[in-house]
């Protein structure tokens, strides 16, 4: 009778996302956090639900939210082929051991937490499993670590990039978490090593992933190789930082105390 209720119970999510309820607003209805329900009932985790047990329910696929769907890239030929990382192929799982190491969270526990078999757990910090957006936020959180950073590591992973055209007033903050999610996802190497990669001093190095110092392109570039990624996901931030310049010398948006490089135009 239990697995039966949690049946209808996802039957039930699975129509009200499909008529545009918010996670929000079913986590309200559900007694659970909205981080939690999306784990719980994720498209994957309901579609097998409900394939295993088709008298459950019968509705059309979940439409996903426009931030959540993977949008066609035009440059791929043939449907089956995914688009290039933009990062080292176990990026994202070395960002998650780090966060695991840091916090001492025990992975069983880690595990317990998210509601995961700690072998699901074991295969995504070994990089041979790449869950969905929310099993990541979810560890990121249960870690300590900062779900914004990780959804760059995870997006970079698929070769996906955020849109451009933001608002401008928050674009160093945007372009200094993902720097920091890069740094992350290359395991934290001290600025000393990365120095002797790029030829950039130490104190901008520390100054950039702090947000304190504000790069230039040629910066910009060099250190995201360093970090073992690709520079192009990264450049839309960059490019809507260097907008905000343009239109104002001043950057007032900025915290007091930052200090930009002279503007250099991209290679």
């Amino acid at each position: 009778m239990e697995s039966e209720l949690h049946r209808y119970i996802a039957a039930a999510v699975h129509d009200a996302r499909a008529a545009g309820t918010s996670w929000q607003d079913i986590a309200a209805q559900t007694g659970l956090s909205e981080t939690t329900a999306r784990v719980r009932w994720n498209e994957t985790k309901i579609e097998q639900l409900l394939a295993e047990h088709p008298g459950t329910h019968p509705p059309p696929d979940v439409p996903q939210p426009a931030s959540e769907r993977h949008e066609p890239n035009p440059e791929v030929s043939g449907p089956h082929k995914s688009p290039e990382p933009l990062v080292a192929p176990r990026a994202l799982a070395t960002a998650l051991a780090t966060l695991q190491r840091r916090s001492g969270i025990p992975l069983s526990e880690a595990a317990l937490q998210a509601d995961l078999p700690p072998a699901d757990l074991y295969q995504i910090l070994a990089g041979t499993q790449v869950p969905s957006w929310p099993v990541i936020h979810m560890l990121t959180t249960i870690l300590n670590g900062n779900p914004e950073e990780m959804r760059v590591i995870w997006e970079a992973a698929q070769g996906r990039r955020r849109p451009s055209g933001q608002a401008v007033t928050d674009a160093a903050t945007r372009l200094r978490t993902a720097l920091r999610g890069l740094h992350l996802a290359a395991a934290c190497p001290e600025p000393a090593h990365l120095s002797a990669l790029t030829g950039l001093a130490p104190a901008v190095i520390t100054g950039t992933l702090a947000g304190s110092h504000l790069p230039d392109w040629p910066t910009t570039e060099r250190l995201v190789t360093a970090l073992v990624a690709h520079p192009i996901s990264v450049r839309h931030l960059w490019d809507d930082l260097d907008c905000a310049r343009t239109n104002s010398l001043s950057l007032p948006a900025l915290p007091a105390g930052i200090e930009p490089d002279p503007g250099s135009e991209p290679a």
